[in-house]
């Protein structure tokens, strides 16, 4: 008899512990997020304009730091001369996904040699 209520009691206080589980209460963990629709755009977009900008860069016609936001391509920096600058403009421009070109910190003149 001893035995048989020692199992009731254990059975009891086994049922108390699952019943006031709190792995019970959680809510199942939430999905993961998707990833930004214009995100990895925005970087693609970006490697695309600096590796059609390094022939430019390499032979000294342009010195340009490029940022893609939204589609939106920022370009900084200097090129040595205006046709330059609308080559840059129109090559940021004809990339896939950009939605505009914003090239007011980009400067026509004198750059500055690389060490």
């Amino acid at each position: 008899m001893k035995a048989a209520r020692s199992w009731v009691l254990c059975g009891g206080w086994l049922w108390g512990l699952s019943a006031a589980s709190p792995l019970q209460a959680q809510e199942p963990p939430a999905p993961p997020q998707a990833p930004v629709p214009g995100q990895m755009g925005d970087a693609w977009i970006t490697t695309r304009i600096r590796a059609a900008l390094v022939p430019l860069q390499r032979d000294g016609n342009a010195d340009v730091r490029v940022s893609t936001t939204e589609g939106i391509v920022t370009l900084e920096g200097a090129v040595d001369s205006r046709i330059t600058y609308d080559q840059v403009v129109e090559l940021a421009g004809r990339v896939k996904g950009v939605r505009g070109v914003d090239a007011q910190a980009l400067q026509t003149g004198a750059i500055a040699p690389h060490p």
